[in-house]
């Protein structure tokens, strides 16, 4: 097994270094070799595996091919790992921590979601802050899934602990809300627009409104699609108003246009906007695809951290107030107006994926805007 590693080491450390190297066929030929071996129930070979490209990616940390490989030997594992082969998983989540891979996320939502989820207990095995990251999101990925941790004593005996109390993650409630429990099932039905306007250069109608926005609180509107301007092309925009006029489901529109958005300025020529009414729990599914799906050019936030950024959104156009529980959250959320927008202005670049939301809050003095767009 040891030459056949060091085989496949060689070749990979080649690519780049030789001019006839061929990636495409080595990566290929790398896969094959590990899938049969996974087929044979040789999971060994992987976690051996798993560990030597680990430290060659420590050794050339702006290598691609190491940990491109590396995270296909460990979905590999999660497959497989109801049949006694956890323990090779676990191996090579403590060996990516070691090597300053972040995997804690990713290996959560592979063992939960391509895994046959058992055994999973001995994952939350063991103590240290460095592991507390995997075992909060091994939490919620169950979640997300199973709906409840009531099938599983041992891990939500750790689910109660301090330790997931002081995570990030701990904030969430450990059951799914009931508007929840579809986030699985495909976007939900928005229907047409309920009004549109053209809205043309020079001429937006002013709206009476003070922006109040402040960098924190754009954060936090815009947690769900922070990871757009991280990790690809994307724009975002999170302000927040105070209004001199109460805004309406008849005026939202010309409100809308009226608030100086950057998203809504228009270019050489008149441009469409829409609006149309959506529920509050339309909202959170938007808001947490936006974070589960990812953007042109990075992978998605899994689906723990994407649950949270979700409700950080919501709690955050809502205006929530700060330390607000979840169900302080919703019940908030749930006493606004909300609205969806499309508007086919320069800001936005239609070919990714485009958000606009509003939501108007109680009184509808005040309202929040969260506009995004990507493009590969």
């Amino acid at each position: 097994m040891a030459e056949k590693i060091e085989r496949t080491i060689r070749l990979l450390r080649d690519l780049g270094r030789t001019a006839d190297a061929e990636p495409g066929k080595v990566i290929r030929w790398v896969r094959a070799e590990s899938e049969r071996r996974c087929a044979d129930g040789d999971s060994a070979y992987l976690g051996d595996l798993g560990v030597e490209l680990l430290q060659c990616h420590r050794a050339e940390p702006r290598a691609w091919q190491y940990l491109h490989t590396f995270d296909h030997l460990f979905k590999l594992l999660a497959g497989v790992c109801g049949n006694g082969d956890l323990s090779q998983a676990l191996r090579l989540i403590a060996a990516g921590r070691d090597a300053g891979h972040d995997i804690d996320r990713l290996a959560a939502a592979l063992l939960v979601a391509e895994g046959p989820r058992t055994g999973l207990a001995a994952a939350v095995e063991g103590s240290g802050d460095d592991g507390d990251t995997f075992r909060a999101c091994l939490v919620h990925e169950l979640v997300l899934r199973e709906g409840t941790l009531a099938r599983r004593p041992r891990i939500a005996e750790w689910a109660s602990s301090a330790a997931m109390r002081r995570h990030p993650l701990g904030w969430l409630p450990l059951e799914l809300a009931g508007f929840e429990a579809g986030w699985d099932q495909g976007p939900p039905a928005i229907g047409e627009a309920d009004r549109e306007i053209r809205v043309a250069p020079g001429e937006r109608p002013a709206w009476p409104a003070t922006d109040v926005s402040t960098q924190a609180v754009a954060d936090a509107v815009s947690a769900a699609v922070l990871n757009w301007a991280e990790d690809s092309n994307g724009e975002i925009e999170a302000r927040v108003f105070d209004l001199g006029e109460a805004v309406t489901p008849e005026n939202i529109l010309e409100a809308l246009a009226g608030l100086g958005l950057q998203c809504l300025e228009a270019g050489s020529v008149p441009f469409r906007l829409a609006v149309f009414g959506v529920e509050a729990y339309v909202a959170w599914w938007i808001l947490f695809h936006a974070a589960l799906d990812g953007s042109a050019y990075g992978r998605g936030r899994h689906g723990a951290h994407s649950r949270l950024f979700a409700w950080r959104s919501l709690a955050a156009l809502a205006g929530a107030a700060e330390g607000a529980s979840p169900q302080e959250v919703w019940e908030r959320a749930q006493q606004c107006t909300w609205f969806g927008f499309d508007a086919e202005s320069p800001w936005y670049t239609h070919v990714f994926w485009d958000i606009g939301l509003v939501a108007v809050r109680p009184g509808g003095e005040s309202l929040a805007v969260l506009a995004a767009t990507d493009t590969d």
